[in-house]
């Protein structure tokens, strides 16, 4: 039977025995040929809701690939195959982004949010909305493996609490920032990129199932959350390690780094030590979009068309001017 999404099935209250005496009965056949008028309409009629109200999986485009290197694969639900994702190819609600060993690329959101991923990273867009009109809507991404880095959209400069990414153990709040970080099985480290005096981000976990969370509001600082039911570290200052293992893995070759070919930073001298080589860092990583113009180009115009494919859609019966047209989906 098909079943509408989000209803349930209607129930046949007819057994087929009793059924089957009736029909063998030695009744009036006019009644008799009732009771097989009925049977047959209630069977239209069942089949007839299925097919009005059958679920469809409904498309929803997120975003688009970009600067996408080596092999990655996607996985659009309700498929489980995979297949090879293509700079261009658009983004869907719900895909199952992965990269391989020699994997890079961004993940472009229609608001221009921004994803960076690096080898053996793993992303999907749980939720999206956006109404390019006024810059409304909601954006939850869930990052559960590898190397990454995110610039805020339009999303959260509006309207920060609109966004959040979800880590292995824990979450990202923005505001209106760039982030970094680095998965190793459930621990995160995550740092504020900056830039310098903008944005800020709150990390969380649930301890004991109460939420607990660091502010974090200086670039150059980062916290850890070791995994379930641990409270994110005090903030520190991170290390030029993990700094140069981010840009590595993030396509940022920097002079005398060496990485292996999971994108981690095997040379134990990188990078000489010095307060410098730190900032070089800082600014390398707050500028990896090689392909920045194009990439919002292709945000921008995605965004557009499909909010042209919204006004289509609804015709003229949408709500009252300047009211924000959107939908959230997932959750």
């Amino acid at each position: 039977m098909f079943r509408a999404k989000g209803t349930a099935s209607i129930p046949i209250n007819f057994r087929l025995a009793e059924v089957e005496t009736v029909l063998q009965s030695k009744e009036n056949p006019m009644k008799k040929n009732l009771w097989v008028i009925m049977i047959f309409l209630v069977a239209i009629g069942v089949g007839a809701y299925g097919i009005l109200f059958a679920e469809t999986e409904t498309l929803i485009q997120v975003g688009v690939a970009a600067a996408v290197r080596g092999e990655v694969k996607v996985t659009t639900p309700p498929s489980k195959d995979a297949h090879l994702l293509k700079s261009g190819d658009k983004v869907f609600m719900g895909d199952k982004i992965e990269a391989g060993t020699d994997g890079q690329l961004q993940v472009l959101l229609l608001d221009q949010t921004v994803f960076t991923l690096g080898p053996l990273s793993t992303i999907t867009v749980d939720e999206f909305a956006y109404n390019p009109a006024n810059d409304d809507g909601k954006v939850r991404a869930s990052v559960m493996k590898g190397i990454f880095r995110v610039v805020s959209g339009k999303v959260a400069h509006k309207k920060p609490e609109n966004m959040s990414v979800n880590l292995p153990a824990g979450s990202i709040g923005f505001r209106g920032t760039n982030v970094a970080g680095i998965i190793d099985g459930s621990r995160s480290t995550i740092v504020l990129l900056g830039p310098v005096g903008v944005g800020r981000i709150y990390v969380t976990n649930v301890v004991n199932g109460e939420v607990v969370g660091v502010d974090i509001d200086q670039a150059g600082n980062a916290t850890i959350v070791d995994g379930p039911n641990s409270a994110p570290m005090a903030v520190f200052q991170v290390s030029e390690t993990d700094l140069s293992r981010i840009a590595v893995a993030l396509g940022q070759q920097a002079t005398g780094a060496g990485a292996d070919s999971t994108g981690v930073d095997t040379s134990a001298t990188a990078l000489p030590r010095g307060q410098v080589d730190t900032q070089v860092l800082m600014d390398l990583l707050n500028n990896v979009d090689d392909l920045n113009q194009t990439s919002m180009l292709g945000a921008q115009n995605a965004a557009h068309e499909s909010a042209e494919n919204e006004q289509k859609n609804s015709g003229s019966g949408g709500g009252s001017e300047g009211e924000g047209k959107y939908t959230i989906v997932g959750g």
